[in-house]
Order: C-alpha cells, then structure tokens, then sequence
C-alpha cells in the first residue's frame, strides 16, 4: 500500500492555497491594469472627439448645413470617425471607414471589431453653435452625431507587460515557500519523528516508555506522549497481572494435584482394609472436585474478562440473586447463619442473568463464610439516592471484617487473607476477582467498606434502565 508523506500533502495544500491565491491575485491585477488603461484610452477618447466636433463648420451647401473642416482637425491615421447631421446623413469621415465601426448604434462606449483590429468607439450627440453675419450675431444651432473610434489592439498587450510582474513574482514566492516548507516542516515534526523511534523500541521483554523532551515541549504532541505512556503503563500492569496470574493458578493447580498425588500415594504405602481404602478413594474424590472447581472458576474469570462489543438484554436484578439466595439457603442454614433480603422491583439493567446470579452467589457465599454462628447476613436491591439513577446490589455482613492493608488487594485473582490451603478452609481467592470482571464488564461499579471485627459491606451498582 502506497505510503501517504504527511510533510508532502502539508507543502502540496499550502502550494495549492497560495497558488490559489496567486491566481485571484494576478487576476485582480489585470483587471485593475486594464480598468486604468481603458479609462485613459476612454478620456483621449473623448478628448478627441471634443476636438472633432470644434472641427464642425457651416456647409455653403445649404442642405449639407454642416461640413467637417480638414484644416481645423488632424487626426492620427489609425483613427476612425464619422460625423452626421440631424438628418442623419453622413457629411464627414475619414478615409475609407469601415463600416461596422461607424454605423451609429447607441450613444456612449463600446468595442468593435473588423478584422485583426479592435476599437473603441465613443458614440456622443453634439451640439454646434455657429456664428453668421447675416444672423445679426445669434448663433445657428446645428445639432450632430458624433462617432470616434481609435485601436485598442494595443491595450491587452499594455496589461500583459504591465502585470507580468505580479505574475513572475507570485511564481517566485511558490518558488520560495516550497524550500522554506520542506526545511520548516520537517523541523517542525521532529518531535514526531523522535516520539515515533522511541515508540518503536517498545517489545515484549521491555514495556517502558519515556517520552522524548522534544515531544513534550509541544503543546500538541504532550497529549498523545502522555497517553502512550499511560497506556503502556497500563499495559505493563495488564502484563504483570496476567504473569501473577499464571504463577498463581500454576502453583494452584501444582498443590492441589500434589494433594490428590499424596493421598493416593497414602493409600498405596500398605494393605489397608475395604474401609480405609473407599475412605481413601472418597479424599481422592474430593480433592479431584476441587481441581475442577478451581479449573472451573479460571474458565468463568477468563469468560467475563472478555471484552464484548454489544450489550446485554435488560434483566430485572432482583430475579437472579433472588435464585442466587434459593441455592444458598441450605448452606447458610448449615452454618447457622441467618441470611436477610430486600430485594425492590423495577431495578433494570443491562446484565447477563448468568453473571449477575455468579456475582450475587459469590458475594452472599463470601459474606455466609465469613460470619460466625447465628449472625445475620443482609442482602439488598434498591436504587442509589441522588445523583445519576443507578441500581445497587449490596451485601452486608457482620463477620470478622478485613484489614485495612488488604482492601486494595482483595479484587486481585488468588488473594486470601487466610493463606491456609487446607480443603476444610476452601476458597481460591477468585470469587471476588470474578465478581470484579462481571462488575467492569457491565460498566458498573464494585466498593467494599470493611472495619475489622465489626462487618463488611459490599456493594455493586449498575446504571438503571
């Protein structure tokens, strides 16, 4: 795929624009020129025609009336003009006229042609006062049609060379400003070059990133610096994480295969009796069915940790951690735990149901395990007061609370306060860690507020539909 040069279409945009402007200029330049130069041609114009009309004397004739005198008026040989009277008869011209250029039209300018030439004709009505003797001294009114035409061959080539200027010039500032673009672009995306480089030298076995100075002294590029750091620190923390992860569920995995190892190891040292041996075969089993629920819940984490583009369908929340409290009534009734609902109508979201009853077992199965005998557990689904309309799922015990030191950690895939990994004890450490994927997969939010010795209170929100 061709490769698209951002300082080539930056030079070629800029170029176009001043040619652009380069153009109208020139443009503006010539039609100026040619204004000026057609009024003085239109002022001689007239003043040549003012001397051809002073040239206007009484013809003996009496029915010429009027003649044009030669010795009064001599004009330049390329002129052409024609003078007639009232009557409209042509009673002076100069030789051979042509025809298309003095034929009255309509008084005032306009441009003729005939032939390779080109005119301006001036067309004006004239009034000639002229004295005579035998009038006693008032004037005889001899009113005429004037019209004067002299070449205008010459007056676009006037322009051209007037204008030719501006036109060289222009050239040379495109000229100019295409050097001056390439040395200023490119010392101007420096910066993006070097923050480019530095980017490129990020790999697998070294996620650090460092801006250049060069680029964060742009006001421009500081964002995108930034956010490239700030991404591959988050990437660095998405990689670590998923290290610890595989550690963790390896080392897991490895103990509770060691276990289910040692107790058939156990079993086989001696001959033992029918009892001992299906008791051994019964430990066996169990610690089998852990290995599967451990493989189980990292195939659930793994599965909402997976990002979807579409959304789920709306659910009412209360439904499935209704079943959620339906399944675990027996366990809590086994540890004597009283377990407490309030579960409100109209709490819509957009949620797996199958994610939303995992989250809600996993939080009450928390808050049953960690409460002694006859202690209350209180699960609620109402909508959060104030602010923007959201649903909350809140699960509150009175148990043995969390360290403060722990509550940032609680959400990280196999943590446990209890380090024991006895079968008695259970727990992974990924039940909250699953009940965190679900929350941020739905855009939702998880907080727990814990005091040791006194409870904790977890609580997962979701925008209400």
């Amino acid at each position: 795929m061709k490769s698209n040069s951002l300082i080539r279409r930056a030079i070629s945009a800029v170029l176009l624009i001043e040619f652009s402007c380069a153009v109208a200029f020139v443009w503006t330049a010539l039609w100026h020129e040619r204004r000026i130069r057609l009024r003085a041609m239109d002022v001689a114009l007239e003043g040549r025609a003012d001397a051809l009309i002073g040239a206007v004397q009484d013809a003996e004739d009496p029915e010429d009336n009027v003649k044009v005198d030669p010795a009064e008026f001599k004009p330049p040989s390329t002129d052409v003009f024609a003078v007639y009277s009232q009557a409209g008869r042509l009673v002076g011209a100069s030789p051979n006229p042509p025809a298309a250029v003095i034929s009255p039209v309509q008084d005032g300018f306009r441009n003729a042609r005939v032939g390779n030439h080109s005119y301006r004709v001036l067309q004006q009505q004239a009034l000639r006062i002229i004295d005579r003797e035998e009038t006693g001294g008032a004037g005889l009114r001899r009113p005429v049609t004037v019209l004067y035409a002299i070449r205008s061959d010459h007056l676009w080539h006037e322009v051209m060379e007037a204008a030719s200027f501006y036109v060289l010039m222009s050239l040379g500032l495109l000229c100019v400003t295409a050097l001056a673009l390439v040395v200023l672009l490119r010392k101007l995306l420096g910066p993006i070059q070097e923050l480019a480089v530095t980017a490129a030298d990020i790999n697998t076995s070294s996620l650090t990133f460092s801006p250049p100075p060069s680029a964060m002294q742009v006001r421009e590029l500081a964002p995108l610096a930034e956010a490239l750091a700030s991404m591959m620190a988050r990437l660095r923390a998405a990689f670590e994480a998923q290290h610890r992860f595989i550690a963790d569920a390896a080392h897991e995995l490895k103990t509770a295969v060691a276990v289910v190892r040692s107790t058939v190891q156990v079993i086989g040292m001696r001959h033992r009796t029918p009892d001992e041996y299906r008791r051994g075969l019964d430990d066996v089993l169990t610690d089998t069915e852990r290995v599967e629920a451990l493989v189980s819940k990292m195939l659930t984490l793994a599965r909402f940790e997976e990002t979807t583009e579409s959304l789920p369908e709306q659910i009412e929340l209360s439904e499935p951690v209704a079943r959620a409290l339906k399944k675990l009534a027996s366990f809590a009734e086994a540890r004597g735990v009283i377990v407490r609902s309030s579960l409100d109508k109209g709490m819509r979201v957009r949620l797996e149901s199958e994610a939303a009853e995992i989250l809600a077992s996993n939080l009450i199965m928390n808050a049953i395990q960690h409460s002694a005998t006859g202690a209350e557990v209180v699960i609620s689904v109402r909508a959060k007061k104030g602010g923007v309309r959201k649903a909350m799922l809140v699960v509150q015990d009175f148990g043995s609370g969390i360290a403060p030191e722990n509550l940032s950690s609680i959400f990280d895939r196999f943590f446990r306060e209890d380090t024991s990994r006895s079968r008695d004890t259970g727990g992974f450490g990924l039940g909250l860690s699953i009940c965190k994927s679900i929350v941020d997969a739905a855009q939702g939010e998880i907080q727990v507020q814990s005091v040791p010795g006194q409870g904790t209170v977890v609580t997962a929100c979701f925008r209400l539909y």
